[in-house]
């Protein structure tokens, strides 16, 4: 029997549960943002699935942690394209390509703008990792918090002096001086025991094609492979030059992935 189960985070039942982790353990890559964020983002989290005799065949998760809402929608999902919020910006990552065409269908009926993008995941383990030049790397801290805040207004991203903080303590974030200037970060933003979730890889436009890039996500690398986890990324697909970064520092294409973006 099939059936729909939204399911309050704070009462997931022991079933629930079960399937949760094994669905997690069945394809840690894929199921990483679930796994997570049923664990530590408890607050900020709504989440839907579908099940068949207890095993969990579609579910769509909902992250409202920024201003963005973050949202994945997986498997056997299309009865619960209903159920995603349509009064925010977001950006949803879609699994399964049979749900891209009903899923814009569905938000162009609310009104909705939405740019259809692909992107590559790409990953990375210890034994095909070639490190570059971290030594000149630093991982930021406290004392980075201006710093930071600048670069990510470049970015087009201004925070408070609050959330940049924390942000610094929650994500794994390093960082390159160059003249006592903060001009590339890369974070970790993910981390289990299996996966590491690498993103946020900028440099400020004065400073690119020096490899500022690939020495700060080399050293987020480093860190995810040294404890054997593998390093996890997307990237857009026509995104040839940071593509080339990544599988120099040993990324391999995994398979792709459609984020819609309104």
């Amino acid at each position: 029997m099939i059936d729909l189960k939204y399911v309050q985070v704070s009462s997931l039942d022991y079933d629930v549960w079960r399937a949760v982790t094994r669905l997690y353990l069945s394809d840690p890559l894929k199921h990483a943002y679930l796994m997570y964020d049923l664990i530590y983002e408890l607050d900020t989290v709504d989440v839907h699935f579908q099940l068949s005799d207890r095993k969990i065949i579609g579910y769509l998760l909902i992250w409202k942690g920024l201003d963005d809402v973050a949202i994945h929608i997986w498997g056997n999902a299309h009865r619960l394209i209903d159920f995603i919020p349509v009064d925010r910006s977001m950006v949803i990552q879609v699994y399964s390509e049979d749900l891209v065409d009903p899923l814009v269908k569905y938000l162009k009926s609310k009104g909705n703008n939405v740019t259809t993008k692909t992107y590559l995941n790409m990953v990375v383990d210890k034994s095909d990792f070639k490190p570059y030049s971290v030594e000149k790397v630093l991982r930021l801290g406290e004392e980075d918090l201006n710093a930071f805040i600048e670069i990510k207004k470049v970015q087009g991203k201004v925070l408070s002096e609050e959330k940049a903080r924390d942000l610094i303590k929650k994500w794994r974030y390093y960082g390159l001086y160059v003249d006592d200037k903060l001009v590339a970060i890369a974070c970790a933003y993910l981390r289990m025991n299996e996966i590491w979730i690498v993103g946020d890889v900028f440099t400020h436009p004065d400073y690119r094609g020096k490899g500022y890039a690939k020495m700060v996500t080399s050293a987020v690398t480093k860190d995810a492979v040294t404890v054997e986890a593998k390093a996890f990324l997307h990237v857009k697909e026509d995104n040839i030059p940071a593509i080339k970064v990544y599988k120099a520092l040993g990324y391999k294409i995994l398979d792709k992935r459609t984020m819609d973006i309104l």
